[in-house]
């Protein structure tokens, strides 16, 4: 996740896989099980857009109910912080903005990390790409599951990466579906209430279609209904924080 204006909040890759983290049974080819590289334009590995059918039932949680007002059916797709295998390989240099490199990595590992817009490497540093070409990437302090294009940390569950040209960024929209919804790790227990923000952009986000950021990988199984689905998006900025 990167900082707005500067660099774009998607690398290549992730833009070439239609903005969207996937999980392993619902796309195939080079780095979808890993989320890929920035590095180069692969062929895409994202699933095709999903235009919103049936909805599964909301789950029931004792929320009180909220009226939005009118929403706008959006296709529904995760991205998540990329986290290093330890022990991994040392086949490439993550490369460091200014000169020099971070850490020898693989080649799998930089190309995940260049995707994802932020990782987590072995010794606990959390890293964020600062620019595309070329690509580099810097030190994220204060903000354990990276940045986002905003310059807000990013919050799992709770940013959104959006098409400026259609969504507000800094606003905050309702989406029902997940309000009620039992959240995993790494928010294992809280109760979604519905509200997300747009904190974020992404070179595949277009349209009508919103990146939700997960955290960690394993927790896409959680929302796989919605999406396959698709989800409604209302406004918030009456109803949410």
């Amino acid at each position: 996740m990167r900082p707005f204006v500067r660099r774009p909040a998607v690398s290549p890759l992730r833009a070439a896989c239609g903005g969207a983290a996937v999980l392993s049974a619902l796309c195939s080819g080079p780095g979808c099980g890993a989320r890929g590289g920035h590095l180069t334009a692969p062929t895409p590995i994202g699933v095709s857009p999903i235009a919103p059918t049936e909805a599964p039932p909301p789950p029931d949680a004792g929320l009180p109910p909220v009226d939005a007002g009118p929403g706008r059916p959006m296709k529904l797709t995760m991205y998540f912080v990329a986290e290093q295998p330890c022990p991994d390989g040392t086949d490439a240099a993550l490369p460091k903005c200014g000169g020099g490199s971070l850490a020898a990595v693989s080649t799998g590992f930089r190309k995940t990390a260049a995707m994802q817009g932020s990782a987590r490497l072995c010794d606990g540093r959390v890293v964020s790409v600062r620019t595309v070409h070329p690509l580099c990437f810097a030190v994220v302090e204060g903000a354990p599951w990276g940045k986002t294009a905003s310059g807000r940390p990013a919050r799992p569950f709770r940013s959104i990466a959006v098409d400026p040209a259609e969504l507000t960024l800094g606003h905050w929209y309702f989406v029902p579906e997940l309000r009620g919804l039992v959240l995993p790790a790494p928010s294992t227990g809280e109760v979604h209430d519905g509200c997300v923000r747009a904190d974020d952009v992404g070179g595949g986000v277009k349209g009508a279609h919103i990146d939700l950021f997960v955290g960690r990988r394993d927790a896409m199984a959680a929302l796989a209904d919605l999406h396959a689905h698709g989800v409604t998006l209302a406004d918030g900025a009456t109803i949410c924080p």
